[in-house]
């Protein structure tokens, strides 16, 4: 009859702290949410920029961005980044030959544009389904 007395103070005992504990951790989530809620709203911008070359043309530029590592990834891994954009832009270093670009934000293609690039558009039906690149 004794051991019955200690196992019920041993639950009731347990019951206590996880009720503690429950309470506690309810507390602690409500100030954190009233901390984020509090906090000034901040705005990520994430930039991904890929540059490769050089390219022969435009067009072979702009092939060679599609299937990099960048935009289509590998077997054990995806890409860096799916949702950017393929173009292409004269070479700096190498007169008429091109580089290939591939950037998500918006405003890489004012870069292209000031660059005097173009825009990559694949299997362009306009051109028999080749890929052309189309000025900024």
């Amino acid at each position: 009859m004794g051991n019955e007395r200690v196992y019920v103070c041993v639950l009731n005992c347990l019951d206590v702290m996880a009720r503690w504990l429950v309470q506690a951790a309810l507390l602690a989530l409500a100030q954190s949410l009233e901390i984020i809620r509090s906090s000034p709203q901040m705005n990520v911008t994430v930039l991904s920029v890929a540059k490769l070359g050089p390219f022969e043309t435009e067009p072979e530029a702009c092939d060679y961005c599609a299937q990099s590592f960048t935009k289509a990834g590998g077997p054990q891994a995806g890409p860096v980044t799916d949702a950017c954009v393929c173009m292409a832009l004269p070479d700096a270093d190498n007169a008429g030959k091109f580089t290939m670009f591939c950037a998500t934000p918006p405003s890489a293609a004012g870069y292209v544009k000031e660059k005097e690039g173009c825009k990559c558009k694949f299997r362009d039906m306009e051109a028999m389904g080749k890929t052309t690149c189309k000025a900024l």
